[in-house]
């Protein structure tokens, strides 16, 4: 089962650096398709004073900007900027852990 909450208002992604979340080889993975929409989750590396943790941020693709394209499980990020910024700038990145 996806790990996006249906509805649910999330703690949205404060301000990111994009780099933050596609440089690096950093790779999305496939979580759900619902409603005509693909969700996606990005890891980032976060370090805070002396801990070092992962964060995990959820997306959307709309089917509808997909055309011919194929959707692979695991991809680059990078491959997948546009929509990680898109929602950067829309405020829908859900931090999900």
């Amino acid at each position: 089962m996806g790990t996006h909450k249906d509805g649910l208002q999330e703690e949205n992604a404060k301000v990111l650096d994009i780099k933050e979340l596609v440089g690096n080889g950093n790779k999305v993975t496939f979580d759900s398709y619902r409603q005509g929409h693909f969700y996606y989750n990005v890891p980032r590396l976060a370090v805070d004073e002396d801990d070092v943790f992962l964060d995990v941020y959820q997306f959307t693709v709309p089917i509808e900007d997909i055309g011919t394209a194929t959707l692979l499980a695991e991809d680059k990020a990078i491959t997948f900027m546009r929509w990680i910024r898109k929602a950067i700038n829309e405020g829908t990145l859900i931090k999900l852990i």
